[in-house]
């Protein structure tokens, strides 16, 4: 009966993670105190990531959540939310994603939970 209570357990766990592979066992720093960083940080604790404020000494590793937006110019080009999540040790970039910005994405949550959904894809 235990077995079978341990092993459901597990599978809970594994089952709400979100977090790919290659990302499990790092913290995400997200230093900025705006309305799309904070969201960021929301979204990425309900996908399962490990969220702090600052980088630390000694802890585990880590990377920092870089944000931006970017257009190509010209008319009628879309706009894009761009992250990238650099190791902070390193510099290597260890995740990456990206949303077209359109109507669906008129608030900083829909745009903060539909980026992390893209560095969350497998």
């Amino acid at each position: 009966m235990k077995r079978v209570v341990v092993l459901a357990l597990l599978g809970l766990a594994c089952a709400t993670s979100r977090v790919p592979q290659s990302l499990r066992g790092y913290d995400i720093v997200i230093e900025g105190s705006d309305e799309q960083s904070r969201e960021l940080a929301r979204a990425m604790r309900e996908f399962g990531f490990h969220v702090r404020q600052q980088v630390r000494g000694g802890s585990r590793p880590t990377a920092a959540l870089i944000h931006f937006t970017f257009s190509d110019p010209g008319p009628d080009q879309a706009a894009w939310l761009n992250l990238r999540l650099a190791d902070t040790r390193s510099g290597a970039i260890v995740g990456v994603g990206a949303v077209q910005l359109d109507s669906t994405m008129a608030t900083a949550r829909a745009r903060a939970t539909a980026a992390v959904q893209t560095i969350s894809a497998p």
